[in-house]
């Protein structure tokens, strides 16, 4: 009898420990406190117009495989601020509950994306985390408590301003299939070339166009074939073309390549036409390439580069990298454009919009576009001096990111945009004074051409060394915000046509 209550006591004891551990995986497995600080983070300060979520479930068992949760969040640095030091306190304190972490700091090369896996490992998409060198980044992977199959990742990634400002950010919550138990099969990966793409908080993007190419001139060939989305699609070869529509700010692409291939990332805009400016990408099988896109630039995927890409010494574009997209001066000489008549009987005429003006008046508005055309020869020769600048830097052993010596030339830049302000201002004023854009002369377009191609000027170069200087970032503001100025100028014009023409 003592012998069985012996038994009965061990085999109670083994039971109570068996019922046991579950409930202590629970309590432990739950960071309790990162969850805590990211819901805090979300109620408060997440944009509700910029966050994403999704639940994914098996079609024949009704089992969630995968959950995505991903919002914006932004606000503003104070020196009372304790918010993100509670986020990093938070990762801190919950480490020991998970099985992965991961803390990278800003000024750190490394880059992060999340696996997501569905369809029994079967589908893996990734969700890129950290993108550029300036973010701040805490990440941490915990067992999923109700199904071991699947495993919850949490992460947060921000842009910190050194004083007090806007801190940008986003936080991922995500559910999906343990990438450790659901091994992916590599029998394709050794062709398969993938990009894994993200769009920034900054765009609204909707769509992207990705040509592909044996070589240079093939991409350059197929690239200038088309300048409209309406035009792409009537397009004959397909093959050469593939569309990444965005969805929840994310886009991508997956083709099968058995060698190097050169590919090109173009925007569609809003109005149907494609972007002036792209992306060259080095294609390689077995790779994939994690891009962000920015309001006029783009975060590189620097790992990539560094091994396949133009810091490689593999890449197809070395030596003529961007040449397409070459920093010229590309101005419109002709503010005011005649019109050329062709009848039926083949006679030609040319319609001067500013015939109806006295010459006295006709002289005044082209001796102002002339004095225009002063200042636009300068910011060219300048432009182009900068690019010679640091071409012939980096030739001498400089490095990529060393501005110092050109910094006087964005200064001029800015003077002179100051300068051509004022001109342009009274060119409108001139031009208004005798009616001139009522008529359909469109001067603030023009203005706004002139303006554009500086900024194309500037994202060349950033694209070319991988950024601007504080003096150069000046001078791209400063052209940006006349640009504004001048939009509102082009919308009252526009206006002011559409109101003659109702009577």
């Amino acid at each position: 009898m003592k012998k069985i209550c012996i038994m009965l006591i061990i085999a109670i004891s083994a039971i109570a420990t068996v019922d046991a551990q579950p409930m202590r995986k629970q309590v432990t497995n739950n960071p309790a406190n990162v969850i805590k600080q990211l819901n805090f983070t979300i109620n408060n300060y997440g944009q509700k117009d910029n966050q994403s979520y999704s639940i994914k479930k098996n079609p024949n068992t009704n089992i969630i495989e995968s959950s995505e949760k991903i919002v914006h969040f932004s606000f503003r640095k104070t020196a009372d601020s304790q918010q993100l030091g509670l986020i990093r306190d938070a990762f801190t304190k919950d480490e020991s509950v998970s099985y992965q972490f991961k803390h990278i700091a800003p000024g750190n090369r490394d880059f992060f994306s999340i696996n997501v896996l569905s369809e029994n490992g079967a589908l893996v998409t990734q969700i890129p985390v950290r993108t550029s060198e300036s973010e701040e980044m805490w990440y941490m992977c915990c067992k999923n408590t109700e199904n071991p199959q699947l495993r919850d990742a949490y992460a947060i990634a921000w842009v910190e301003p050194k004083g007090e400002g806007m801190v940008e950010g986003y936080i991922y919550m995500i559910t999906s299939l343990r990438p450790d138990i659901y091994e992916q099969s590599e029998t394709s990966s050794n062709t398969t070339f993938k990009i894994d793409g993200r769009v920034g908080y900054d765009l609204t993007d909707s769509l992207y166009v990705f040509y592909m190419a044996d070589t240079y001139e093939e991409l350059n060939e197929i690239t200038t074939k088309t300048d409209s989305y309406e035009e792409l699609k009537g397009l004959a070869d397909h093959e050469h073309v593939v569309y990444m529509p965005v969805v929840n700010k994310h886009f991508g692409l997956c083709v099968e390549i058995n060698k190097r291939k050169v590919g090109r990332i173009r925007t569609v805009m809003p109005d149907g036409s494609l972007c002036k400016l792209w992306t060259n990408i080095d294609m390689v099988p077995g790779e994939t390439y994690r891009i962000t896109t920015h309001n006029g630039y783009y975060d590189e995927d620097r790992d990539y580069e560094q091994r396949e890409g133009r810091y490689s010494g593999k890449s197809m574009f070395v030596g003529r990298d961007y040449d397409d997209v070459e920093i010229t001066g590309g101005y419109n000489d002709d503010v005011v454009a005649s019109t050329v008549v062709i009848d039926e009987s083949g006679n030609v005429t040319v319609n001067n919009p500013l015939d109806y003006l006295a010459p006295a008046q006709q002289l005044e508005l082209i001796a102002k576009t002339e004095s225009l055309k002063v200042n636009l020869d300068l910011i060219e020769a300048l432009f182009k001096t900068i690019g010679a600048e640091m071409r012939l830097n980096i030739n001498n052993g400089g490095k990529v990111k060393e501005w110092k010596n050109v910094d006087e030339y964005f200064n001029q830049i800015s003077k002179q945009n100051k300068v051509l302000d004022k001109k342009a201002e009274e060119l409108l004023a001139t031009a208004s004074r005798y009616d001139v854009r009522k008529k359909g002369v469109m001067f603030d377009k023009a203005i706004l051409e002139i303006l554009s191609e500086q900024n194309n000027n500037l994202n060349t170069l950033f694209k070319k060394f991988g950024s601007l200087s504080k003096v150069g970032t000046k001078c791209q503001m400063n052209v940006n915000k006349i640009t504004e100025k001048y939009l509102k100028e082009m919308r009252k014009t526009m206006a002011e046509q559409q109101s003659e023409t109702s009577f």
